[in-house]
């Protein structure tokens, strides 16, 4: 390679780029291009200095097409920018077009990497809307289901920080590919570089404030006595039901800064931020994991059942007590668990769980949760699985056949991606999904909030319309403190 590396302040990572090892591969990649490759993109994954891979995405001068990712009991966190490719899909069959699509851009791709890591390497960020249709001219850029191969994405795995640089191979000389991969990483470098960064100007005094509510009490009451009736008809045995909240302010909302601030106050809840070319933003910390998938295993869980926090330690338990003892939340639990159990079982050797549930704390509200393993037939792929687990009672209802149907009526909103499967997976079609609740969409200085609760037999209409309540309050408190002067 002709092409001198000139920065001198990160030697071992762009050393990397001028080993043998290396030029070797780019050199065989284009040599196997002239006997017509499939080959179209070159992935380059290279441990980089630490990096909190946020604060990289909020140095960048153009935010669009973001995307973060956060998971704080394993330890990772993901953070990329723009998008190499993009898939999208839409109606019955989009897992089964995302699937196939995904498959056939992974035989166009070279990828190496100087570390042997399951986070190695390309990864797709993204995720499907809660329905196949019926998405609404609010989430319309979003589509029914949307991932991307980013132009670059740093992954933070313990103390392990790695970045994946893929560059297009089409139309360019080797010495040109090269030259764009050490301007890339050179770039990174510089946003990621401590001495660089730049404190956002936050807004002194919040301006955020109730635009207006899409559905009143009075229409809630009715659509909790409408589910309940027709579950008294047996036309189904749960149901959830969503309502959103408009809010605005006088500033604008950083969605970098609401991420920060989500990821501070629940620690111990997926965080997720979507960023579309549009400018929009959907965001939240979510409680609930739909599935992870690494090589026929899986992780999933029942997450359903809800009581706000205590005041104090004896109240707190007090409270998880009564929630543990609630024939209301302990049916509506059990119902997520069955189904859940009933979905994994015809695509699995085996499926495993504790008979009776434990409790989840969060921030400002204790859930009933039950831990499911399993382990797939061979066969079984991670959008085939998400396919089937979505969408749980959890956040849909039982039977899912009998109760769908039945929401666009009952609520009378449009849920776009609230409470949809986000998240990512690898060229291996290993990866890790949550269900986007605790979320909202952002654009601009308005945000729309989303929150919902399951509705059984004996559910009363204002316990429900409460909960809701302390569903909106963990984004809507963020959101008080995520506003920025304007340039």
């Amino acid at each position: 390679m002709s092409t001198k590396l000139t920065n001198s302040t990160y030697p071992d990572t762009l050393d990397v780029l001028e080993n043998e090892t290396f030029t070797r591969f780019l050199s065989d990649e284009f040599r196997k291009l002239k006997g017509n490759s499939p080959v179209e993109y070159i992935s380059v994954s290279l441990p980089v200095p630490a990096a909190d891979p946020l604060a990289v995405l909020e140095q960048l001068p153009d935010k669009n097409q973001i995307y973060f990712w956060d998971n704080p009991e394993q330890s990772v966190s993901i953070a990329a920018s723009g998008a190499s490719v993009t898939l999208k899909a839409t109606g019955k069959n989009r897992f089964d077009d995302i699937k196939q699509q995904s498959k056939d851009i992974t035989k166009k791709i070279a990828a190496y990497s100087v570390v042997d890591h399951s986070l190695a390497g390309p990864l797709f960020v993204g995720g499907y809307s809660f329905s196949n249709h019926n998405i609404g001219k609010t989430w319309k850029n979003f589509g029914a289901a949307r991932f991307v191969l980013p132009e670059w994405l740093l992954v933070q795995s313990g103390h392990l920080h790695l970045l994946t640089v893929i560059i297009s191979v089409k139309d360019v000389s080797i010495e040109e590919l090269y030259q764009k991969l050490i301007e890339q990483v050179t770039d990174f470098l510089f946003y990621a570089g401590n001495d660089n960064l730049e404190i956002p100007d936050r807004a002194s005094d919040s301006s955020i404030s109730v635009d207006n509510l899409p559905m009143a009490y009075e229409q809630w009451q009715k659509s909790v006595n409408d589910a309940k009736n027709l579950i008294h008809q047996g036309r189904f045995q749960k149901i959830v039901l969503a309502r959103e909240l408009s809010v605005r302010s006088e500033n604008r909302i950083s969605p970098t800064l609401l991420m920060h601030n989500l990821r501070s106050k629940f620690p111990t809840c997926y965080n997720f931020m979507i960023s579309e070319p549009d400018g929009a933003t959907f965001i939240g910390a979510t409680p609930e994991r739909l599935a992870s998938f690494h090589h026929g295993r899986i992780l999933t869980e029942g997450l359903a059942g809800s009581i706000s926090r205590g005041n104090s330690a004896s109240e707190d338990a007090i409270l998880a007590n009564n929630l543990m003892r609630s024939s209301k939340d302990r049916s509506e639990h059990e119902f997520v668990v069955q189904a859940i159990h009933d979905t994994l079982r015809p695509i699995s050797y085996r499926v495993e769980h504790p008979d009776k549930p434990q409790i989840k704390k969060l921030e400002n509200v204790q859930h009933l949760y039950t831990p499911i393993t399993a382990t797939t037939h061979e066969q079984v792929q991670i959008h085939e699985l998400i396919d089937e687990l979505h969408p749980t009672p959890a956040v849909g209802g039982y039977p899912a056949s009998k109760s769908l149907p039945y929401l666009t009526d009952l609520e009378n909103i449009h849920r776009g991606w609230y409470a949809g499967p986000v998240g990512w997976f690898n060229l291996n079609a290993c990866g890790e999904f949550v269900v986007a609740i605790r979320s909202a969409l952002l654009e601009n200085k308005k945000a729309i909030l989303y929150a919902g609760c399951g509705i059984v037999k004996d559910s009363d209409p204002e316990n429900e319309w409460k909960e809701t309540v302390l569903k909106f309050a963990p984004v809507l408190t963020a959101l008080k403190k995520s506003e920025i002067n304007d340039d």
